[in-house]
């Protein structure tokens, strides 16, 4: 399978450029059960990229997180993704505007299926 990190790199920095927002990917292993990847459907100048899923991910504005998203909106430690049971699940880590599935705010852990979409500020992923 093709490595799409330095391609991520690449668009991300070029989205800096273009629109002074940037999604920074540090990639790790793989792992098994529910989706793998993570695609960028918005913002716009974000929209295609894609992460590989990892077993444990953090997101955030932090330089620290697996997935460091440049949104005012988006907490410094905002959201956990990690895999249990044979799911992807993702868990809101106090972040004051909250982590939302298709649209629902997440309460407590959520497990995440194929198609759903996951939003952190103004940066919406789908999960395939």
């Amino acid at each position: 399978m093709l490595d799409l990190f330095p391609l991520a790199a690449l668009i991300a920095a070029l989205a800096v450029v273009a629109t002074g927002s940037v999604l920074l990917v540090r990639p790790s292993n793989r792992s098994r059960g529910g989706p793998r990847h993570l695609m960028v459907v918005a913002p716009e100048s974000l929209e295609g990229l894609t992460v590989d899923v990892e077993e444990e991910i953090t997101l955030g504005r932090a330089a620290g997180c697996g997935i460091t998203v440049d949104d005012g909106h988006v907490s410094p430690i905002h959201a956990r993704l990690f895999r249990t049971g044979g799911h992807l699940v993702v868990e809101d880590l106090g972040s004051t505007n909250g982590t939302y599935v298709n649209r629902e705010r997440v309460e407590s852990p959520t497990a995440l299926g194929t198609g759903d979409h996951l939003q952190v500020g103004d940066t919406v992923l789908e999960l395939w």
